[in-house]
């Protein structure tokens, strides 16, 4: 958890969940803007951090959960920018910019 220290409180909770994020994005408006850029990032690393770690490749469509990744950690590192002041640009979608995560392909 060190690795993550802005966002530890809420990794591996009690109730089976690898995380809170949820819970975390309910109460994130009480962060100042550095903490919350901060805490995005850390989100965006775990995010990836987790994907890596997936071992279930012949029980579910891994295609699919590099897919929802993608798209956490771009949220996540768009947040980070936001909370930065920074003008993170219009939303690419994830087929422009990741089309080989294309589950049509």
């Amino acid at each position: 958890m060190s690795r993550w220290p802005h966002i530890a409180r809420y990794l591996r909770k009690k109730s089976g969940l690898d995380d809170d994020f949820l819970g975390w994005c309910a109460r994130s408006d009480r962060l100042e803007p550095a903490e919350l850029a901060t805490a995005n990032q850390e989100w965006a690393d775990y995010f990836e951090w987790r994907l890596a770690q997936r071992t279930d490749e012949g029980t579910v469509d891994h295609r699919l959960v590099a897919r929802w990744t993608d798209d956490m950690v771009y949220l996540s590192l768009r947040a980070a920018a936001r909370a930065r002041g920074e003008d993170p640009g219009d939303w690419v979608p994830q087929h422009v910019r990741r089309p080989d995560l294309d589950v049509t392909t």
